[in-house]
């Protein structure tokens, strides 16, 4: 390491410290805002300048403190830090001043006082937390992760996302932690992945080299990339590719689409991409400039991202259950990175391929690009190529069927002009053999009709006795029958006629029974008898019990010829019989 970078206690001003160097000094003199600090020993720079200062120094291997990055990301404001809450935090302070200013010893604040009862404040805690961490991963640490959360904050000057790692085969999130890619560093390592064929986005899993640092204001831990290992990456997605492929040869189902015959001609084309891709346009142009009369059905589906595997399972299936509509079905997506193509290389979608019934066609990507679609349906690199193979297959099969119909002409020709001469000498001979057979058929023809005339006569004969005979037998059984049926409803209905009488007879003893209980029990004919019924004045529900009386309460009291209001003096209950 060469020096370090780091920000001062004021929050605001940047200290770059080195062994001396005359080649680095000279660097850092050419840089704006420098000054020098003799006391320290350390070069100081206003926090504006802190972009410049990095990009300069950072490729001689400078160091550079935690707080800078989080200042420089937005995550740590530019005031005074809290000053650490103990002795241990204060000593830990005192340390990093000391490998600023190599040789000279720091003038660290007094620090902040404990409260009263030993507890600590939410910033001295955190403060002390991160000074824990800074002590136990002082290095850079190599943390394999899969993206999460990237793609919706991929227009912001600084990346921050999640790395998260799951159960096999990407279930349940089992843990999950904060990263942070700023944006110097973004521009030095973005390119260079790209380059490498690696596109960072949600879903793919990495290996990075960063930094742990907590920012203090929310107490929350996270990892600040410094490297990505592309080739870890590509190598777990050749690994997964891999994996499909044999799972696949396991099945048996390899080469299943593969190796179905190519229609002949095939000019009934199904088309699964993204409508507004450079790719479906290179199809369609290619197919256009041919000006042969394709008929081409295309379903939208996602070429890229976490909507390709739904969308394309969906497209693969419609065209699964239209089969008879169509020849040949192409998946054609324009260039990209090799995460990008990635998403083809999906174990559902390799199986929907493998099973299609019809004959694929695959023009995904580039030339140098190749996915597991690549391997299991038939690979022509480019969207274009898949059209100019349709086109280069009408063509040469229009070629054969153009020699084939020339061939098939000169020996009609010949064919017919031997088969001319056959054929007259045929016919003269037929003629002859057929008056003379026509002249016994007719003889014979004419036997045969006396014969069936005399047969059918003899037939018809004795089938109308045998029809006579069958009606008189089914007329004397159905006269039978319904003798039999009448006798049977005679008693049917004398049973129902005894057992109405009989029901009815029982109905009108219990109405009379029923009625006679309605007399006895109207309040009406009681009253009658010099009783008397008391109802609460208050609501006008009938009082039965002297449970329900209290003194002083008003009653209406009913008699048999009128009624009236009463006033409760006294309640006395009566002992209760057994």
């Amino acid at each position: 390491m060469s020096g370090r970078i780091e920000l001062d206690r004021d929050g605001r001003t940047l200290l770059v410290s080195f062994p001396y160097d005359k080649y680095l000094v000279d660097e850092v003199k050419a840089l704006p805002g420098r000054r020098w600090d003799p006391g320290r020993k350390a070069w100081t720079f206003p926090l504006d300048k802190a972009e410049a200062v990095i990009t300069s120094l950072m490729r001689h291997g400078f160091y550079i403190d935690s707080d800078v990055t989080a200042v420089l990301a937005g995550t740590q404001a530019t005031s005074p830090a809290p000053v650490a809450a103990n002795d241990a935090v204060a000593e830990v302070q005192t340390k990093r001043d000391k490998r600023a200013r190599p040789g000279a010893v720091a003038s660290a604040a007094a620090p902040a006082q404990d409260l009263p009862g030993g507890e600590w404040r939410v910033a001295q805690l955190n403060e002390r937390v991160r000074a824990a961490l800074a002590q136990a991963f002082p290095e850079r640490v190599k943390v394999i992760g899969e993206i999460s959360n990237l793609d919706k904050n991929r227009e912001r000057k600084h990346l921050f996302f999640s790395l998260v790692e799951k159960e096999p085969g990407g279930g349940k999130i089992l843990a999950n932690v904060d990263v942070a890619l700023f944006e110097r560093t973004a521009q030095r390592l973005i390119p260079a992945l790209e380059r490498a064929g690696l596109t960072l986005r949600d879903g793919i899993e990495i290996l990075v080299e960063a930094k742990i640092d907590l920012y203090p204001q929310t107490g929350r831990y996270q990892l600040i990339i410094e490297d990505i290992k592309p080739e870890f990456t590509l190598g777990q997605l050749a690994l997964s590719r891999e994996q499909i492929l044999r799972e696949l040869r396991a099945a048996g189902l390899e080469r299943r689409n593969l190796e179905l015959p190519m229609p002949v001609p095939a000019m009934r084309i199904g088309v699964l991409t993204s409508p507004d891709s450079d790719g479906w346009n290179d199809f369609l142009q290619e197919i256009r400039a041919s000006r042969i009369a394709f008929a081409i059905e295309i379903v939208p589906v996602r070429v890229q991202g976490e909507e390709l595997k739904p969308t394309m399972l969906r497209g693969l299936k419609w065209f699964a259950r239209h089969a008879d509509r169509f020849d040949v079905l192409c998946i054609v997506r324009g260039g990209g990175s090799r995460t990008d193509l990635a998403w083809f290389d999906d174990k559902d979608v390799a199986f929907a391929v493998a099973r299609h019934p019809l004959k694929i066609l695959i023009g995904i990507g580039h030339e140098r690009d190749r996915s597991v679609l690549d391997e299991i349906a038939q690979p022509l690199k480019t969207p274009t190529a898949v059209a100019a193979h349709l086109i280069e297959r009408w063509r040469a099969t229009l070629d054969e069927l153009h020699d084939t119909t020339r061939l098939l002409a000169d020996a009609a020709r010949r064919v017919l002009r031997t088969e001319h001469t056959a054929l007259a000498t045929r016919a003269h001979k037929l003629m002859r053999a057929v008056n003379v057979r026509l002249l016994a058929e007719r003889h014979g023809l004419d036997s045969a009709t006396r014969r069936v005339v005399r047969g059918t006569q003899s037939l018809l004969r004795d089938r109308d006795r045998a029809l006579v005979e069958r009606t008189q037998r089914m007329r004397l059984a159905v006269l039978a029958t319904l003798r039999d049926a009448d006798h049977r409803i005679e008693r049917a209905l004398e049973r129902l006629r005894t057992s109405s009488a009989h029901r009815i007879e029982r109905a009108t003893t219990w109405l009379d029974a029923c009625s006679t209980r309605q007399r006895l029990l109207d309040p009406a004919r009681v009253l009658q008898r010099g009783y008397a019924m008391l109802r609460d004045a208050r609501n006008g529900r009938v009082v039965t019990d002297a449970a329900r009386l209290s003194p002083g309460l008003d009653v209406a009291v009913r008699l048999r010829d009128g009624e009236a209001l009463a006033r409760i003096t006294s309640v006395t209950a009566l002992p209760k019989t057994s």
